[in-house]
């Protein structure tokens, strides 16, 4: 009987470390394994929050400076007019919201955001 028969027995490598392949001792490796992507995610999602936090607290800020020149742009202020220049100015592929969407301000709070 040839010994490279092309059968592969339940003790092949796993990645190339050359450990057997094991349902009972493998476990503990998993286990470990899944414990360390846990609090990955976990460190993810907190820094998604927290990211997101400070993307509303500066969103509201933008908006407030919107209203106060919003309410002064009929004195033909020219710093006033430089601001909403900002404001509005977009970069490339940033498509602005046709008309008739939104709440007629240009900026809109993202969802599930609430006012200051």
């Amino acid at each position: 009987m040839k010994h490279g028969s092309g059968i592969k027995s339940n003790s092949s490598s796993i990645g190339g470390s050359g450990a057997p392949r094991s349902n009972i001792g493998g476990t503990g490796r998993n286990d470990v394994r899944l414990e360390e992507m846990n609090a990955q995610l976990m460190e993810v999602r907190l820094t998604v929050d927290g990211l997101e936090k400070e993307r509303d607290f500066y969103f509201g800020k933008l908006r407030d400076i919107e209203v106060l020149c919003q309410e002064h742009e009929t004195e033909q202020n020219p710093v006033v007019q430089k601001i909403l220049d900002i404001l509005y100015a977009t970069e490339d592929g940033f498509a602005v919201p046709e008309d008739g969407e939104g709440d007629g301000a240009m900026l809109s709070p993202p969802p599930d955001v609430e006012e200051y």
